[in-house]
């Protein structure tokens, strides 16, 4: 073993460990299922910091295996959450790039295969070959996707509408960040108070989180290397805990909720906040350590982060 390399601990070298360092473990047989079950690196590297807050000192006082276990939990359901919406927007945003491109450049698919149909001119006209070479090999070779197969065997063409579906979300933001201005301000109008930039950020920060769900990474302090702006929905409101711009980071779980607030429907965004409600509720009772107070806050969220109206 080399001077760096980690020492492999048993399941009850684990246990001990968290004792020595301030964590009460009542139950040694259900904390060993748990490690066996998510793992050492998993469960407690991913989520101690909020009850550690130094990391080279002991948990705070009182911290128990089932509040650690209660944390990773919520994240759990966080994520199962936020991806649900996260992949309602993308269908939504599929379907209103499809159409907006194939209006003004027509359904065949030697619109969306011709470079002059996108941006030349714009800052991402470097990706536009990139994104033709995606397409084409998803419309004329790739037979991942038996729908597209019955199209190009068929009718010897693809419609958007149909190739959208099977590709990564990279892509799709791809094809969004090379389309025309008009193309990408008529979905922008689409959402209140959006302009097209703005959109594009939303979506960059929507993929970092995506990515997060679907790798069951942290996700309730995750802070994305793509920043929105502060947006109107938090300016306006009459609350002062969402007018602190120093507290707002744009790149947090509250940033995520504000790109939820704007690129989702109203019943669909109720029913996302009081789902996030229940799930830090849940937590709280579970958690006489680290109260909701201070899970939101690592989350980002403001005080009253449920009042932002459009």
């Amino acid at each position: 073993m080399t001077p760096n390399e980690k020492r492999f601990l048993t399941y009850d070298e684990q246990i001990a460990g968290l004792r020595r360092q301030g964590m009460t473990v009542g139950d040694e047989a259900f904390a060993r299922k748990m490690l066996a079950q998510i793992g050492y690196y998993e469960l407690v590297n991913g989520y101690k910091a909020i009850f550690k807050p130094d990391r080279r000192g002991k948990y705070l006082p009182g911290t128990t295996f089932e509040e650690l276990l209660a944390l990773y939990k919520l994240d759990e359901n966080l994520r199962q959450l936020c991806f649900k919406y996260i992949l309602r927007i993308e269908i939504h945003m599929r379907s209103l790039l499809s159409y907006a491109f194939s209006k003004r450049c027509g359904s065949g698919q030697q619109a969306y295969l011709t470079r002059e149909n996108y941006d030349t001119d714009g800052p991402d006209a470097k990706e536009i070959n990139r994104l033709i070479g995606e397409l084409d090999y998803a419309a004329n070779r790739s037979d991942k996707a038996v729908y597209v197969r019955h199209h190009r065997e068929r009718y010897g063409n693809v419609p958007l509408w149909v190739l959208f579906k099977t590709l990564s979300v990279g892509t799709l933001l791809r094809f969004f960040r090379c389309c025309k201005p008009e193309i990408r301000a008529e979905v922008a109008a689409q959402f209140p108070d959006l302009r097209e930039g703005t959109l594009g950020r939303m979506l960059d920060l929507m993929q970092d989180f995506r990515n997060v769900c679907a790798h069951n990474d942290c996700l309730y302090a995750y802070r994305s290397p793509d920043a929105i702006p502060m947006m109107p929905a938090v300016r306006r409101t009459a609350h002062p805990g969402l007018q602190d711009r120093s507290a707002y980071s744009g790149c947090d779980m509250f940033a995520l909720l504000v790109v939820f607030r704007y690129l989702l429907d109203d019943d669909d965004y109720a029913r996302c906040t009081d789902a996030i409600r229940m799930i830090v509720a849940h937590f709280d009772r579970q958690s006489p350590t680290v109260r909701a107070g201070v899970l939101l806050r690592a989350m980002g969220f403001p005080r009253d982060w449920d009042q932002m109206t459009l």
